[in-house]
């Protein structure tokens, strides 16, 4: 299905990394992350300081998604990867 809405550079094909980038940015459920410091170990949430276009639910799942699909796991020693294969190919 194309809507025709073109990508922030102007392209009517949209690359994956913009298309994550939106997916991961939580200032679209209308809260904002206001960093401590440089360290961003500590950060101040701020709600409802812009109007939300998607609930805290669907950006809620969508991140649970995109764990679930990551080829990259998460240890105490550090991240490695499931496979050597992309993630992406099936």
């Amino acid at each position: 299905m194309t809507l025709g809405i073109k990508s922030p550079s102007g392209k009517g094909k949209w690359c994956k990394r913009a298309i994550d980038v939106m997916l991961s940015n939580e200032k679209y459920t209308g809260n904002v992350r206001l960093l401590d410091n440089g360290k961003h170990d500590a950060y101040y949430l701020s709600e409802e300081n812009n109007p939300a276009i998607i609930s805290k639910e669907a950006f809620q799942a969508v991140q649970i998604e995109k764990q679930n699909r990551s080829n990259v796991t998460k240890a105490e020693d550090g991240s490695k990867r499931k496979s050597k294969k992309y993630s992406s190919k099936k």
